[in-house]
């Protein structure tokens, strides 16, 4: 597991070095997932827009090099990117908040992160990583997971999910898609290529966010989700997130998978706990 995890995270270095000269690369069409839920993102990294009664909301921006497409995806879809309100970021990966910036000066919008992930932005940019791409941006708020956002036809629940990130945070809420009211959720940070304990020890991270990994999985793996938004759409067990959206007439109905949750999240953690019997 430990050769594998590695060999994983040298092929995404090299692939998000040719992705940032070439961010054209990851160009996706958006598409709607289910009633005023859908997907901006890009080949790699997962951006949703929710089209709620208080504005705009996104969750995730992706890298600032293709920041273009996502508001080419917004256009697209009819919407207007000076519209959004509300950029919730699920952890503080370049990957994740990169364009974080570029959409708080365009549209004024308010940015929420997990409380324990500001240091990231503070004293270690480096955990960033490609921090040099990612300009310093201001948050407004960090998620109390005790109270829920109000966005009128939305009410969105975050779930601090420490691991990927000490500050990673998991979304779920309903949506009313035609006449059934759907739960959906996305999952904070699901990669484990960098958790290996020498990469935590080399970047001066503590090893219980290997045990954290785990124990955020069964925290949440127990509740009912009907959709499930992965963060990144390579995260899908079953099939490409990409091929469901090509079965789907447009309903929603071939995103609706009560049992997907589940194995997403066994799958990912069983893969961590053989990494933390390697010991290495």
């Amino acid at each position: 597991m430990q050769t594998k995890i590695r060999d994983i995270a040298s092929n995404l270095a090299e692939k998000t070095q040719n992705w940032l000269r070439n961010p054209w690369l990851l160009s996706h069409r958006p598409f709607k997932v289910i009633d005023n839920v859908y997907f901006i993102g890009t080949n790699w990294v997962s951006v949703y827009l929710l089209a709620t009664k208080k504005g705009l909301v996104l969750i995730d921006c992706a890298m600032q090099e293709t920041l273009y497409q996502i508001i080419d995806s917004i256009r697209y879809l009819g919407f207007d990117p000076h519209n959004i309100k509300t950029l919730l970021l699920t952890h503080g990966h370049f990957d994740h908040c990169g364009a974080a910036r570029a959409i708080k000066e365009m549209s004024g919008c308010e940015i929420w992160i997990g409380k324990d992930d500001e240091f990231m932005f503070t004293e270690r940019r480096d955990l960033i990583f490609f921090e040099d791409r990612v300009p310093p941006f201001k948050i407004d708020h960090f998620f109390d997971y005790q109270a829920n956002l109000d966005f009128g036809n939305f009410i969105i629940q975050p779930i601090h999910c420490p691991g990927h990130t000490p500050g990673t945070t998991s979304f779920f809420f309903d949506a009313l898609n035609t006449s059934q009211v759907l739960s959906c959720a996305i999952y904070g940070g699901l990669g484990a290529s960098l958790l290996a304990r020498s990469d935590l020890l080399r970047n001066k991270l503590p090893i219980s966010l290997q045990n954290k990994y785990c124990s955020s999985i069964e925290k949440v793996i127990g509740r009912n989700v009907d959709v499930v938004l992965p963060s990144h759409p390579g995260h899908c067990i079953d099939h490409d997130f990409f091929s469901i959206a090509a079965n789907d007439d447009g309903t929603g109905q071939e995103f609706i998978d009560p049992d997907a949750w589940r194995r997403m999240l066994s799958k990912k953690k069983d893969e961590m706990l053989q990494l933390i019997e390697s010991k290495k």
